[in-house]
This record gives C-alpha cells, sequence and structure tokens, in this order.
C-alpha cells in the first residue's frame, strides 16, 4: 500500500514538471492514509530526487517513520486540510505564475467562464493575510487561514478544491495525487485566463451569477 502511494507521489510530480509547475522546484505534495493515520510526502529538501525510494513516511505529528531527512515545509498546513476537510486524500502546493500572482493581489481568482466549471465550481478564494504574531508558526497559521476562509465563504472544499493563501501560492487537493495535480495545473491555466480576460475588458463582471453548473 505504502510503496504503491510512494509510486503515485513520484509520479505525480513528474506530470507536475512536465507541465511546468515545479519551477524552481518550489511547490511539494503529500498523500494521506487515513487508515493507518500517515502522511506520505516528498522529502523536504527540494535537491534530493523525489523518486519512490525517497519519499518519506510520516505520522501525523511529522515524526519520520520510513525514510530520511526532514518532512516538507508546508507539513503542518497539509496535515490542517487533511483534518478539517475529511474527503481529501492528497494536496498539491504550488508556485505556478498566475496562480501566484492573484496569491500576492489578495484577489479570489472569479468565475469568467464555463471552463471554471469543469473544475471548481466557485471563485477561488484568497486568504487573509497570516498575522505577525501567527508567523511564529506559519504553517499551522496557514492552515487556519485556508480553513476559515471556506468557513467564511460557506464553501464547499469537495466542490471547490482549491485556496489561495495570500501572499503565497496555492493548495489544491483530491480523492488522490495525480487528481490533485490536474486540478493543481488546471488551475494555474484558469489563473492565467482570468488575467487575460481582466487584460482584454477591465469591465468584465463575475459570471457566476450568469452561468452556473446546472446550465452547462
Amino acid at each position: 500500500m505504502l510503496d504503491t502511494l510512494k509510486l503515485e507521489i513520484s509520479n505525480a510530480i513528474v506530470y507536475l514538471k512536465e507541465q511546468k509547475m515545479r519551477f524552481l522546484n518550489k511547490g511539494n505534495i503529500s498523500i494521506v492514509d487515513r487508515s493507518n493515520n500517515l502522511i506520505v510526502s516528498e522529502p523536504g529538501d527540494p535537491n534530493v530526487v523525489p523518486e519512490p525510494a525517497n519519499i518519506l513516511i510520516t505520522d501525523l505529528s511529522g515524526n519520520v517513520i520510513e525514510g530520511s531527512g526532514q518532512p516538507i515545509q508546508n507539513f503542518t498546513t497539509h496535515l490542517e486540510i487533511y483534518r478539517t476537510f475529511p474527503n481529501t486524500g492528497a494536496i498539491v502546493h504550488s508556485h505556478g505564475m498566475y496562480t501566484t500572482a492573484w496569491a500576492q493581489s489578495g484577489r479570489d481568482i472569479p468565475v469568467y467562464g464555463t471552463s471554471h466549471f469543469d473544475y471548481f465550481k466557485d471563485a477561488i478564494p484568497c486568504t487573509r493575510a497570516i498575522t505577525a504574531s501567527e508567523a511564529e508558526d506559519y504553517g499551522t497559521a496557514a492552515g487556519h487561514c485556508i480553513v476559515e476562509i471556506f468557513e467564511k465563504k460557506s464553501l464547499s472544499p469537495d466542490a471547490t478544491p482549491a485556496v489561495l493563501l495570500f501572499q503565497h501560492g496555492a493548495y489544491v487537493w483530491g480523492e488522490n495525487a495525480m487528481e490533485a495535480a490536474n486540478r493543481c495545473v488546471a488551475l494555474e491555466q484558469l489563473a492565467m485566463l482570468a488575467y487575460l480576460t481582466e487584460k482584454i475588458n477591465p469591465d468584465i463582471k463575475d459570471l457566476q451569477r450568469n452561468i452556473s453548473p446546472a446550465s452547462l
């Protein structure tokens, strides 16, 4: 089982690199094994090749059970998402150019067309800023901010499985690693389309109120 999950993560990373979603090795990915309370993730050191033999197995406290090195930097952020969104099986964190630009601007990615609904049923929310006092435990604070924005906007993490962390990047999730990776690539494309849409027509309005998944 765990060997299969290690291979799944390794294959997802290869795919993300092929799709140019791992610029300078930024970002990370994990899978949760809920039956055994374990997290499978790539090594925290970006210089370590994330092949199956180097994938880490940790407990829910971040203690390494199998493999060598430290867990991913955003381990506690991933953990908070897994704890709060029970249908999540895998998480991809990325720093794609367009998704990160929206995150740095502090804006949600609006619904500007039907392509958005192929993957996400609402605008992609952007969290608030992490405060100076919270920054002492940045990873946990990031997780709290992500959960907070979904509660504040009454969003379903299953219908809209993505979020922008203000001034940072994107988190995207799914039932498995490849589903999360595919959604991550789709989110980057949608972020680019939304940016271009606003450049072409600065007066464009969020079309979500005019179109819905049911009408497609």
